[in-house]
């Protein structure tokens, strides 16, 4: 908020279907999570970041993060870090350049494994967030144990903010104990002027929403990257 700079982008899948036209995760993945597929799933969706960064890399635009979401299955099988370090290698990506966000419910599925896995990426340079962060069940000691980058609030938080003079105190909280820990923050579905204004003057300068951007194409991302360079050039 403070420079007006595209920080990074969220990797969304969408399927394409024959018959049913273009669907949302919420109507194939929990299909796909009872059919075990979200391990497949997730590999796929790994590649084609990549890809998509690689492409962006090739047309020398300038680059962002990429955060993606990951299943607990991937870390629960435990060889997702080597799976991400293969992957950077074969598109010759920089690790930095990609986010992997988690849940908090993924923290008390199978903690030390878990650990392990998350802790591996950060050494390999990948960076981690907990995503909708104040819905779950977790203990706020994860985030001292976990090796947490990124804060991001719950979209239900934001959305209500609805007035100039309101108080949100969840959110209040959520920014001192991102800034106390000095993580990263990121406001997620920010929708208005209000809410933005809110965010900014209570500390949360990074923030995502359909006030800034709607999903994307990655051909419309390159463009829309393109046309933010050059004013601010």
């Amino acid at each position: 908020m403070t420079t007006g700079r595209i920080a990074g982008a969220e990797a969304l899948i969408r399927w394409n279907h024959p018959e049913c036209g273009l669907l949302s995760p919420g109507e194939f993945l929990p299909s796909a999570e009872e059919n075990g597929l979200m391990i497949q799933i997730n590999d796929w969706m790994l590649d084609a970041v990549c890809r998509d960064i690689q492409e962006r890399n090739r047309l020398g635009i300038e680059p962002i993060r990429i955060s993606m979401n990951i299943s607990p299955h991937c870390l629960e099988r435990g060889d997702f870090s080597a799976r991400m370090r293969r992957t950077l290698a074969e598109f010759d990506i920089a690790p930095e350049m990609i986010e992997v966000e988690i849940t908090e419910n993924i923290c008390i599925r199978n903690p030390q494994q878990v650990n392990d896995q998350l802790t591996r990426l950060c050494e390999l340079g990948v960076s981690v967030a907990i995503d909708d962060f104040g819905t779950g069940y977790s203990s706020l000691s994860y985030l001292h144990r976990f090796p947490i980058n990124t804060v991001k609030i719950d979209q239900s938080f934001v959305k209500e903010i609805q007035r100039e003079d309101g108080h949100f105190p969840v959110i209040l909280a959520i920014i001192s104990i991102a800034h106390g820990l000095g993580l990263n923050l990121v406001a997620e579905g920010v929708e208005s002027e209000l809410q933005a204004r809110y965010l900014q003057q209570s500390g949360c300068t990074t923030m995502q929403g359909y006030y800034y951007y709607r999903p994307l194409s990655p051909a419309a991302l390159c463009e829309t990257l393109n046309r933010k360079r050059a004013a601010c050039v």
